[in-house]
Order: C-alpha cells, then structure tokens, then sequence
C-alpha cells in the first residue's frame, strides 16, 4: 500500500502535521508494511509558514488592534514566507467577540513585508486568511510606505477564496464580529479605500478575483503589483504533492471542519481534486462534517468519538477516525 497523508489544520485543536502524525499511525496499524508519503498541507491561512519551512525569524509588529505582537516569519536564501494571521489575526484580536470589526488593522503585515524587503528578500510569499481585519489593506499600504509599488513578480499572495474586494465585509465581516450595520459602514469603506487604491497605482481591485481575502488586504497588495494565486495550489506544487498522489493507492486528507467551502479553495478540496484527476481513492477526516458533503469515506470525528472527546484529545480522536474510515477501504 502506498498512501499519501495530506491534511490541513483541525483548527483550536491540532496543526496539520499534528494531524498527518495521528493519521498516519492509524494507517500504520492497519496496514504496518504500507508506504506512506506525509505532507501537511495549508492554503494561505494558519499553518502556511509551517508548511513551507517554518518560522526562522521573528518581529515585534503592530498587532490588530494596535498593540505590538511578536510574529514569526521566515528567510530563506532570497524567499520570505509571511503569514498574514501572524501580525493581524483573528485570535491574536481575541476571537470575534474580542475584535474591532472598525478599527482592526493589517498595519503588522505590511510591517512584516517591509521587514522582508530591508532583510534583501527577492520574492515574499504572503498568506491570507484567519485575519481580524476588514481595513482593506489600508493599513499594511501605510506601513509599507514607499516601498510600494511591488517590482513584477516580487510578492505572491496566497489566498483561499475567489471573494471580490467590494464583497470581503459582506461575506467576512459577520465572522469577526461586525454586525450588519458595521457590515454596511465597512463595505462604504471599502469602496472609497478601492478608488484610493486605483488612482495611487492605476490598478483597481474592486471585481479582481480573490482581492477580497483578509478583508482586502489580498487587493491592497494585488494594486500595489502583487500576484494572487490559489494558496493550496501553490503550496501542494512546492511540496510535489500531486507526483506523490499520481503515485498513491490511497490519499487521506482532512481538517477541522469539512463543508462545501473545503472544495472551493481549500487545502483538503485541492488535494481531494489531485486524487479524482489520477484516479486514487481518497478519504476524508474531519472533525465535524457538514451534511451537503457527507458520504462514502468521509468520517466526522464527533460521530466516532463524540464532542468533548474530540476536543479534549484530538490527536486519539483522529486517529480512531481514521481508523474508522481505513476499514471501509479494500485495497
């Protein structure tokens, strides 16, 4: 058996290699002469630095809400990776219920890239998503001054979503913890930010796909000249994992919560994509499942061992659901 281990964070609860390290052992015990080949996988969001390297640097930035955080990144010969959730997160913000929707700022990203540029980078991967922010990337622009614009090809941002810039309040803004009429006031904002953003470089981000990740931050930068390309797609090409899974017999991919939006950018779709387009069997270990995607060799770890257990021991959780779910695969 040769078997491919590709799975995304279980948010709260496990990093993806965290993950792949409990899936494989269930795999393992099954099937104890079996090959396996682990890759954990990202898309742009938490997990993206680990995932290309680690961490090897770290600044003291300007948090979300204002006050200095230490956030990891990486240099690597000429290549920065930076994490956008490092220095603007939604959890460094205290979660929804601790955010200002209004005044959260991405200003420590581009403090970050700035960094990246003075250290002599020569191309700097950026990964959106798990932001506390919808200032349209106002506030990394301001930090970047000068340094913008972006020479061609100089920085890559990794994004999770097709969402359009003037859609980012409407569709993110409720998930850090804007109600509808800060929803509304954010997307006005938003607008008079995306006029600003098109006169200063002379490229609108308004309707450009994916401008709306980290609640336009992806097309601030994409007007100061950066690429926006699929996070999982780019990650899962410098990780070799689709010769991995051309390979495989089987590929076993998973994350925290498993939806419809796991197969449109997500880390788990992409890799579950991979695996139909060379004709492997693949399975699914998430944490819950939502009904529009359950089905055959997809497993839910609340459905095997239950809420609190999966919570309170994740890693034995996913590994007896994949256990769970290996049993109903017949090499």
């Amino acid at each position: 058996m040769r078997v491919v281990i590709a799975p995304d964070k279980f948010k709260g609860t496990l990093t993806a290699a965290e993950a792949a390290d409990a899936m494989a052992s269930a795999v393992r015990e099954r099937w104890p002469d079996a090959v396996l080949t682990v890759i954990p996988m990202a898309d742009g969001g938490d997990g993206t630095l680990d995932a290309l390297g680690g961490a090897n640097r770290h600044a003291t930035v300007t948090g979300p809400l204002g006050r200095p955080v230490d956030a990891a990144w990486r240099l690597d010969g000429g290549l920065a990776v930076i994490e956008s959730a490092a220095a603007s997160g939604l959890v460094l913000a205290g979660g929804a219920e601790g955010n200002d929707p209004w005044g959260a700022t991405t200003r420590g990203v581009g403090e970050l890239v700035a960094r990246a540029i003075d250290a002599g980078a020569e191309r700097i991967v950026v990964g959106m998503g798990g932001s506390a922010t919808t200032d349209g990337g106002r506030g990394a622009i301001e930090a970047l001054g000068d340094l913008v614009p972006f020479a061609p090809g100089r920085v890559v941002v990794l994004t999770d979503t097709t969402v359009t810039f003037d859609d980012a309040a409407r569709v993110f803004g409720p998930q850090k913890g804007a109600d509808p009429a800060s929803v509304e006031r954010l997307t006005v904002r938003l607008g008079a930010d995306a006029d600003g953003l098109a006169v200063r470089f002379g490229r609108d981000p308004r309707s450009a796909p994916r401008t709306g990740a980290a609640g336009g931050l992806s097309g601030a930068l994409f007007a100061a000249g950066a690429d926006l390309v699929d996070g999982a797609a780019y990650i899962a090409g410098v990780l070799a994992l689709e010769t991995a899974v051309a390979a495989a017999d089987l590929v076993v991919t998973g994350e925290g919560a498993f939806d419809a939006t796991s197969l449109a950018g997500k880390g788990p779709g992409h890799v579950l994509a991979l695996a139909a387009s060379h004709g492997v069997r693949s399975v699914v270990v998430a944490g819950i499942v939502a009904d529009e995607v359950r089905g055959t060799g997809v497993v839910a770890l609340v459905d095997v061992v239950g809420r609190q257990r999966a919570l309170s021991h994740p890693a034995d959780a996913v590994r007896a659901a994949t256990g769970k779910a290996l049993a109903a695969f017949h090499p």
